[in-house]
């Protein structure tokens, strides 16, 4: 199959950082108004993990059914389009939210919709990149939008939003860009062609037998489900640790946030390109390390001084640049190319269902029992783990194997 034009994968590469910024939006959005929410539904610190929770769980979910479902069918475009569409309309849901339960469930639809987003435009990246680039590409997608607009945008516009209309408007709005961007997928993107392969015929269970028995994909899905407990934890203990332990004002807690979207911006132009120059692994493994630094300062600085919480935030979530590296860069690059879609939603979920369903409720419990700190203290027990894993992985770069 001829690879698409440079023009193509340009092309490409812009409108799926955009549809990737736009769900980084809407998942973002509940963590960002979480004061206002807590506030005004009476919700316990368990309770506020289990929202994230259940968003990871339907992602989790989703993210492996329809990424096989696109391997299968090759409709990558289809599924992209039309989940595009629903959780643009599920994320207004959240606003009509009058207790726990309505916002769960709101949550929870909104995750089905978005899981398959990222692997399938992942997949279509990867199909469209230069080897050379692919690390570059894939890290510029994921991230650069998902930060750009979800995490430095994102908690300035809804905490603003939310401080004079309420937090419910912020919930309305939020659904807006994805159905412009829907038209802009339909319009624009290719359905490349479904490979031929004995892989393609497996089915569901017999697929994810076949990826667990890579040993690159085993250790890539482990290092996702502790990284990722690193990441959804902060980003669903954060806003209320800076507000109620740092005694920062919902305002000023959106702008030290928004230190977290120009760091995920900076990490994921300069790690995945770097990756490409001198392997995924070390990479990984430099970063994972380097992650116990974030939850330390955090715990070591003193209340109310914020800028030195948003430096903290700016220089420490710098390594979060990895995240396509394990969710989608090494798994297409370990399996064959009929299951690359579903390599890259079996990483995902599980990097969801433990990371993000599990860590934020085991962090919800920590927090009633112990306090605010606890969540931060468990970060840094993830960081020193996720660090030990990627030293295990296989290289995969393109540049730096002589098979490829």
């Amino acid at each position: 199959m001829a690879r698409p034009s440079r023009g193509y994968e340009i092309g490409l590469l812009i409108l799926l950082t955009f549809a990737n910024g736009v769900v980084g939006l809407d998942r973002l959005t509940a963590s960002f108004l979480s004061p206002y929410i807590v506030a005004d539904l009476k919700l316990t610190n368990t309770q506020l993990g289990l929202l994230g929770a259940s968003l990871s769980l339907a992602i989790a979910v989703s993210a492996f059914l329809l990424g096989r479902v696109a391997d299968r069918t090759g409709k990558r475009k289809t599924i992209l389009v039309a989940c595009t569409i629903v959780f643009s309309v599920g994320s207004a849901l959240g606003g009509f939210a009058s207790g726990f339960l309505f916002l769960f469930l709101a949550r929870f639809a909104l995750g089905l919709a978005e899981g398959p987003m990222v692997p399938v435009g992942q997949a279509m990246m990867a199909d469209a990149s230069a080897p050379a680039r692919r690390g570059l590409n894939m890290g510029l997608m994921q991230m650069v939008g998902a930060f750009l607009l979800g995490a430095m945008i994102g908690p300035i516009l809804a905490t603003h939003i939310a401080d004079a209309y309420g937090w419910r408007a912020a919930f309305f709005l939020s659904g807006v860009p994805g159905l412009l961007l829907a038209l802009g997928l339909a319009l624009y993107v290719r359905d490349t062609p479904k490979p031929a392969a004995r892989e393609d015929r497996l089915p569901l269970l017999a697929t994810i037998a076949t990826l667990l028995r890579i040993r690159n994909m085993r250790i890539a899905i482990a290092l996702a489900a502790v990284y990722s407990a690193w990441v959804m934890v902060q980003n669903v203990f954060l806003p209320v640790y800076l507000t109620q332990a740092k005694g920062l004002s919902s305002t000023t807690m959106g702008w030290v946030l928004g230190m977290c979207g120009l760091a995920g911006m900076a990490g994921g132009i300069l790690l995945p390109g770097l990756s490409d120059r001198i392997g995924r692994r070390p990479v990984c493994a430099i970063t994972c390390f380097a992650s116990i630094g974030t939850p330390i300062a955090l715990l070591l600085i003193p209340a109310g001084s914020a800028v030195p919480l948003a430096l903290a935030i700016l220089i420490g979530w710098i390594p979060i640049g990895i995240a396509p590296l394990y969710c989608a860069v090494i798994p297409s690059e370990s399996v064959p190319p009929a299951m690359v879609t579903s390599a890259i939603g079996l990483a995902m979920g599980t990097d969801e269902l433990l990371g993000g369903v599990v860590a934020p409720f085991a962090a919800g419990n920590a927090a009633d029992a112990f306090g605010l700190a606890a969540p931060l203290w468990l970060c840094l027990g993830f960081a020193i783990i996720a660090g030990l894993l990627a030293l295990m992985l296989e290289e995969t770069a393109p540049m730096l194997r002589r098979d490829r």
